[in-house]
C-alpha cells in the first residue's frame, strides 16, 4: 500500500508538467499563427502575380508582333495584347470549351482597353523620328525597304531609319489581387498608404491622398472618397438617427455599388484593389511604320 501511494504521488507532478507544456505549446502556437499565415497567404499572392508577369510577357510580344505586321497601329497592338492575355483569364466551367474562350477573351478585351486597368505605349521609334523620316519619304510613313542600303549615320531623334524599324512597346497593366487579407497588404505597400483607416473597404488614408499613386490606384480614389463622404455624414448626424434617413448620405451610398461594376453575363468585376505589373517587347517592323 504504501508503495502504490508513493507511485501515484510521483504520477501527479509529472501530470501536472505535461499539461503546463501543452498550454505552453498552444500560446507559442497562437503567437506565431498570424505571421504564418501572412507567410502561406502572401506566398499564394505573389504565386498569382508570377503567373500574370508570365501572361503580360507573351501578351505584350503578341501586341508587338501583331502591331509589327499592321503598321504598328495602335488598335492592332492592343487587340494583339488582348488576345495574349485570354488564356490568364480562363475559368473551367460545365459550359462548352469554346463559350469559356469566349468568354475571356472579352473579359481580356475590357481589361486592356480599359485605361483605368492597362496602359499600352510605343517606345520607338518615337514621336519625333517618325515626324522627320516620313518627310524624307513619299508615301508619309517609315519605309522598310532595303534596310541594309540606307545611310545607317543619318539620325533623327538620335535614331537611325534602322533603328526606326524596330518597334519597341510597353504594356503596364493592373493585376488584381485576389488573396484575402494580403491584398490589402500588398496593395498598401505598394501604394504607400500611412495609415489604413478601414481595412474592409479598398482604399482609405488619413491625408486623403496616397503617397506613391499609381495608375492602378485611381481606380480606388473615386470609391474611397465616396466613402469618406459617408463617414463624415454618420460622424455629423445626431445620436440616434439612422444613417439612411439622411437623403445625402443615402445617395452617396446607393452609388458606391456602380464604381465596381460586376458584367453579369461575364462573371467579371472591373475593380478591385490593383498593384502594376510591366513588360516590354521589340519586333523589327514587317510593314511600314504609320502613325
Amino acid at each position: 500500500m504504501k508503495l502504490s501511494t508513493a507511485n501515484s504521488h510521483d504520477k501527479q507532478p509529472c501530470q501536472r508538467q505535461r499539461q503546463r507544456q501543452r498550454g505552453q505549446s498552444m500560446t507559442e502556437y497562437l503567437i506565431i499563427l498570424p505571421s504564418l499565415l501572412l507567410l502561406v497567404l502572401g506566398v499564394i499572392q505573389f504565386a498569382l502575380i508570377y503567373q500574370a508577369k508570365a501572361s503580360l510577357n507573351y501578351a505584350t510580344f503578341m501586341g508587338a508582333r501583331q502591331g509589327a505586321l499592321k503598321n504598328a497601329s495602335m488598335t492592332s497592338i492592343m487587340d494583339g495584347v488582348a488576345g495574349g492575355m485570354t488564356p490568364f483569364f480562363m475559368r473551367t466551367s460545365n459550359a462548352p470549351f469554346l463559350d469559356d474562350m469566349a468568354k475571356a477573351r472579352m473579359i481580356s478585351a475590357i481589361e486592356v482597353f480599359n485605361p483605368n486597368t492597362a496602359k499600352v505605349e510605343i517606345i520607338s521609334p518615337t514621336p519625333e523620328a517618325f515626324d522627320a523620316f516620313s518627310l524624307m519619304s513619299t508615301t508619309g510613313d517609315i519605309s522598310n525597304d532595303n534596310l541594309m542600303f540606307r545611310d545607317s549615320n543619318d539620325l533623327k531623334d538620335g535614331m537611325s531609319i534602322q533603328d526606326a524599324n524596330l518597334l519597341k512597346i510597353r504594356v503596364t497593366y493592373c493585376v488584381k489581387l485576389m488573396v484575402p487579407f494580403v491584398d490589402r497588404v500588398i496593395y498598401a505597400l505598394n501604394t504607400g498608404i500611412a495609415e489604413v483607416k478601414n481595412m474592409t473597404q479598398a482604399s482609405y488614408w488619413a491625408s486623403n491622398a496616397e503617397t506613391i499613386p499609381n495608375m492602378c490606384s485611381k481606380m480606388n480614389d473615386t470609391y474611397a472618397s465616396a466613402r469618406q463622404q459617408v463617414d463624415s455624414l454618420t460622424a455629423a448626424m445626431p445620436a440616434g438617427v439612422s444613417l439612411t434617413a439622411n437623403g445625402l448620405a443615402n445617395a452617396v451610398i446607393n452609388q458606391l455599388p456602380q464604381q465596381f461594376p460586376t458584367i453579369p453575363v461575364l462573371n467579371w468585376n472591373v475593380g478591385g484593389m490593383r498593384i502594376p505589373i510591366t513588360a516590354e517587347a521589340i519586333v523589327r517592323m514587317q510593314s511600314p511604320v504609320k502613325f
